[in-house]
Order: C-alpha cells, then sequence, then structure tokens
C-alpha cells in the first residue's frame, strides 16, 4: 500500500522530457577548517542526514577517486557565516551547496567567486548559469505526515488545508528558514502560485500570525522536520520527498503529499577568496557529468540540470516521484526576489519566530 499522495498529472514533465523543464526553470528569475595544502582538499557544506551520505557517495568520493582530492563535507547552511568567512579574508569553505536564495542574494553581496568555464565544461544544461553560481538540480518540498497516526481524510495534502486548523487539527512543524516558508503561507492564504511575486510580505506574515500558536517544532534543518514528526513531536510538516524516503526506508510509517509543492533549483557556488578555487570548479565540473546527475537524481529524487540526464531518470523508478512543474497548484521559485530580499526577509522571521 503506497504512502504518497500523487497529483493526477505530475508525470506530465517527465513524459514531455527536457523541453518541458527548460521553459519552466530556463533562468534563475524563476563548513571546518583545512590541515591539507591548497588544492589537495576541498571543503564542501552539506545539509546533514542522508542528504550528506549521498554527497559523499555520489559526488565526494569518485571526485577523490579520480583526482586525488580529498572532499570533507561540513553540515553547515549558514549564509551569514558564509559571508564572515568572505569579508574575514578567512574562508575555509570552497563550494557552497546553495538553495536559490543563498545563491542569489550571495551573488548580489559579491560573496562568490565567477566561473571558471574553462575548467567547467557541461554538456547541454536544462538551466543556464549566472556568472558566479551553478545550477544542479531542482528538488521539491511538500507536505509530510505518520500515516499510522493520522488516517487518510485527517491529515492536509496541500497548503491551504496545512493552514486549516479547524479541519486539519494537530501541531504544526515550520522550519525556521524564510525562504518556501513564505511562499506556503501565502498560497495557504489564497495566492495563486502564478502570482506569488513579488511577495505580499505583509500578508505572509499575518497568515504566520495565525500559524504560531499551532507550531509545536521549529526546526533548523531540513532533518529536524522529518525527525519530529517521526519522534512525535509534531503531526504535520513540510519538507522534501527525499527526506521522507530515507526515513521510510528506516521504518517510518511516513506519508507524503505531491498534490502541492514547492520546487527550487539548488545551486553550487564557490566563496570569493578560498585558496582552493581550481580544485572547487573542478568538483563542480565533475558534479554536472551526466553520470553523476543521474545517479544524484536517481537515489534522491530530484530533477537533474544535465539535458542527457533527464532520460534516463525518467525511464527509472524515481520517475514515479517527481512533480509536476505543469500543475497550476505547485510553486516555482523565483530566486532573483530572494537574491533581492533574503538578508532581510530571514532577520524578520527570526525575529518574528522570537516574539
Amino acid at each position: 500500500m503506497t504512502m504518497m499522495t500523487f497529483s493526477t498529472s505530475r508525470r506530465g514533465l517527465l513524459r514531455g522530457g527536457s523541453a518541458g523543464l527548460l521553459g519552466l526553470i530556463a533562468a534563475p528569475a524563476v563548513f571546518t577548517g583545512r590541515s591539507a595544502a591548497a588544492d589537495t582538499t576541498l571543503t564542501v557544506t552539506s545539509w546533514g542526514g542522508d542528504y550528506n551520505k549521498s554527497v559523499r557517495e555520489v559526488f565526494a568520493d569518485p571526485f577523490t577517486a579520480e583526482t586525488g582530492i580529498k572532499v570533507t563535507l561540513v553540515d553547515n547552511g549558514d549564509m551569514a557565516k558564509v559571508k564572515a568567512q568572505v569579508l574575514g579574508n578567512a574562508v575555509q569553505w570552497d563550494v557552497i551547496d546553495a538553495p536559490a536564495a543563498f545563491a542569489t542574494s550571495g551573488a548580489r553581496d559579491k560573496l562568490w567567486e565567477p566561473l571558471d568555464m574553462a575548467i567547467i565544461k557541461p554538456s547541454a544544461l536544462v538551466s543556464q548559469p549566472a556568472p558566479d553560481y551553478m545550477p544542479m538540480y531542482l528538488y521539491s518540498g511538500g507536505l509530510l505526515w505518520d500515516a499510522k497516526r493520522t488516517p487518510d481524510g485527517k491529515h492536509p495534502v496541500d497548503f491551504a488545508g496545512f493552514y486549516d486548523f479547524e479541519r486539519f487539527p494537530g501541531r504544526r512543524v515550520m522550519r525556521s528558514l524564510a525562504s518556501e516558508t513564505l511562499e506556503v503561507a501565502l498560497v495557504a492564504d489564497g495566492v495563486a502560485p502564478k502570482d506569488l511575486y513579488p511577495l505580499d510580505v505583509e500578508r505572509a506574515f499575518r497568515a504566520l500570525d495565525r500559524m504560531k500558536k499551532h507550531v509545536t517544532k521549529w526546526a533548523a534543518t531540513t532533518p529536524d522536520q522529518v525527525n519530529a514528526v517521526v519522534q512525535n513531536e509534531g503531526d504535520f510538516s513540510y519538507s522534501y520527498f527525499n527526506r521522507v524516503k530515507s526515513a521510510q526506508k528506516s521504518g517510518a510509517a511516513l506519508a507524503f503529499s505531491f498534490e502541492q509543492t514547492v520546487n527550487s533549483l539548488d545551486y553550487f557556488a564557490v566563496p570569493k577568496g578560498t585558496k582552493n578555487k581550481e580544485a572547487a570548479m573542478r568538483f563542480i565540473d565533475f558534479c554536472l557529468r551526466a553520470d553523476r546527475q543521474v545517479a544524484w537524481a536517481v537515489r534522491g529524487y530530484y530533477l537533474p540540470n544535465n539535458v542527457a540526464a533527464i532520460d534516463e531518470v525518467r525511464k527509472s523508478p524515481s520517475g514515479d516521484f517527481l512533480p509536476d512543474l505543469n500543475n497550476g497548484k505547485n510553486v516555482v521559485v523565483n530566486s532573483a526576489w530572494w537574491g533581492e530580499n533574503y538578508t532581510a526577509m530571514q532577520k524578520r522571521y527570526a525575529e518574528w519566530m522570537l516574539t
């Protein structure tokens, strides 16, 4: 018996091949110290849990085997620390795994090295790079719950339901990160996904005000979002299908809804001032190779950015667990808006959580 809820047309993008994806995400508008000598080791930021394991097995270890360059993974997505390293001329993290808001706001603040396209020579890409950050894949977030504790019909499957506390009473888990959280709040409040940007920030925070008293867990990381439901600290949460799938493999009775999702590009960027710039560019090039993109997408249920990888992913079992970006209920994050507004929004959101 499946524990996922699917929209009826979510495979439309996969049936359409890479062309459908090209039109939707072709433009962005849509961390430990180092002990070895420069260019003999890389420190790459990551996002914890099974995600780290995937980065290690799909990207880091094969890169080391081919180049001899050791890769250290650091579970830290703190943009304030990245900025402090760059401005203090003390860069310790060589490649930043950056969601859209991080990548674009970092570019605005001039935190990234220009991409060296003499080293990074990918085959055809779905989404083209910015001068200083490279799109790697597209990921999807949606709602999750414990299927044993919450039977069918007693849980939300879309964002309006997540904010409907009378119809779906229960404890909410919320992320301590503004990006995507504001989008979910606005869609729940009745804003159509196609009309989201520029975000109506005041309306978003009014919706969040209604949510606050129902939150029993503020999750600092994406694994925390999932673990809070697994450990019965909350009933409903927003997180990512790959995290849910990993928990299911470990025996958790989690369910996930594809009825409505938030979809965003993830990028790699290189902090300005790294002593390992050439090795960092080589790592990005390696991760864009079709075989690595297929392995990454199949393992993590992502849409790859390498055009040649898309058909292979479509034919794999993972193709059954990918969102339909042509579904009008789904959100595609506008990374350009977040590039202009991330710092201010995250500051306001952090202050809001404490009030």
